[in-house]
């Protein structure tokens, strides 16, 4: 058998993964399982932007591999479709390992992903129902929906000429915050506040900040680093751009008085808000079918679990926790009936959870100088990331376990 083209297609698939926003454990995971298949010794270290793999074939020469990965986002159609691959091949490994590359480049080329018009739907809709999903009026929603509308459009834009992620999110938060602040300019009664929280939700790094919790809770510490890194630039970066349209703005238009007042709905509505708000991002991280439904339910139910939790409690950090312990054991069941990774319905239904506009609230208070709010805020981020990434561990760690225990032969 030829080892080292064997282990350029498990390079490929794993580089597959890396690219469509795949956890860390999971890429290293899969290609050990595929080694398993091959009975062939496998040593696998990934990172965000590097993967290396190294086999070691029945006459003890060791094949190595060494690529460069570039994550642009999560595509969960992608992660699915290599995910599947892989359990195929473990199941019933082909014995040509050009069989097997041509299968994982075919898999590739044939991801479906939505077109421009369709994100910017998302980007639409997304901003919309978070604005009225963090207590906006229905003239709020409007504004963050054309606000989110033209920040898609510059992203889109922008990610075509290949551009700094930096630059990309500075100019799109500019935009963004520039919408809002020229309609308020202009004599509409609004909260700037509501409107900004509900479209900048299109940009804020909340996601990536609860990932690199989870990294560093599971031993990922490099991965953990570079994620975290990369989730304050972004987060430095829309603080500087909306906080200079915000200036502009002050100085174009003194005299402009914001309304502070904010809505109140019922729970039940909040949920509805959530579930639609999730609706946007299915379109944004190429959620198909079905699972788009799904993953929206996910979203609601894990608010459904946060609003008696944070009642009863009155603790949001205890609250946080529950209500992603709700979302990840719904995550795994769907895994298992659906035959697919659980990040498919985590990635999104987390969104009402994660505390993407704190980061950028305590980035911002950074930069104005403002130490004290900074620390307050940060703290709370890093404690509602670390409860979300708890108990997504530990729900995680328990099917694991199970599942482990199951399989094990008994005496």
């Amino acid at each position: 058998m030829n080892y080292e083209l064997l282990v350029e297609s498990w390079c490929e698939l794993g580089l597959g993964l890396l690219h469509s926003g795949a956890e860390i454990y999971r890429v290293e995971d899969t290609l050990h399982r595929l080694a398993r298949a091959y009975h062939v010794s496998c040593e696998v270290f990934a990172i965000p932007n590097c993967l290396i793999v190294s086999a070691t074939d029945p006459d003890g020469k060791v094949h190595t591999r060494m690529r460069q990965a570039t994550v642009s986002g999560t595509d969960i159609e992608g992660i699915e479709r290599f995910n599947a691959l892989s359990r195929l091949i473990c199941a019933n490994p082909p014995q040509d390992p050009q069989e097997v590359l041509l299968e994982v480049r075919q898999t590739g080329a044939s991801i479906r992903r939505y077109p421009a018009h369709w994100q910017l739907v998302g980007y639409l809709v997304g901003s919309i129902f978070f604005s009225l999903f963090f207590s906006g009026g229905w003239l709020e929603s409007l504004v963050a929906g054309a606000s989110g509308l033209l920040c898609g459009m510059c992203m889109l834009a922008l990610s075509r000429t290949r551009s700094n992620f930096f630059i990309n999110t500075m100019v799109s938060g500019f935009v963004l915050a520039l919408v809002v602040y020229v309609a308020l300019g202009l004599g509409l009664p609004i909260n700037p506040g509501t409107a900004v929280v509900g479209s900048i939700m299109v940009l804020v790094p909340g996601l990536v900040f609860t990932n690199f919790m989870s990294n560093l809770l599971t031993g990922d510490i490099v991965s953990g680093l570079s994620t975290f890194t990369r989730a304050v630039l972004t987060a430095g970066a829309i603080a500087l751009g909306t906080g200079a349209a915000i200036a502009l703005c002050q100085t174009l238009f003194p005299g402009s008085s914001p309304l502070t007042a904010v809505a109140v709905y019922t729970p039940l509505e909040y949920c509805f808000f959530a579930f639609m708000g999730c609706l946007g991002f299915c379109l944004l991280y190429n959620v198909r079918g079905t699972g788009s439904i799904l993953c929206c339910l996910g979203g609601a139910l894990g608010w459904a679990v946060y609003l008696p939790v944070m009642y009863l409690t009155g603790n949001v950090f205890i609250s946080n926790l529950a209500a992603s312990v709700g979302v990840a054991i719904y995550a795994e069941i769907m895994a298992r009936l659906r035959k697919c990774p659980s990040i498919s319905y985590l990635v999104v239904s987390y969104f009402p959870l994660v505390p993407g506009f704190t980061v950028y609230q305590a980035v911002d208070y950074g930069i104005r100088g403002e130490s004290q709010l900074f620390l307050e805020t940060m703290i709370r981020t890093f404690g509602i990331s670390g409860c979300i990434a708890l108990g997504t561990l530990l729900v995680s760690t328990a099917v694991r376990m199970y599942y482990t225990r199951k399989e094990k032969p008994h005496p």
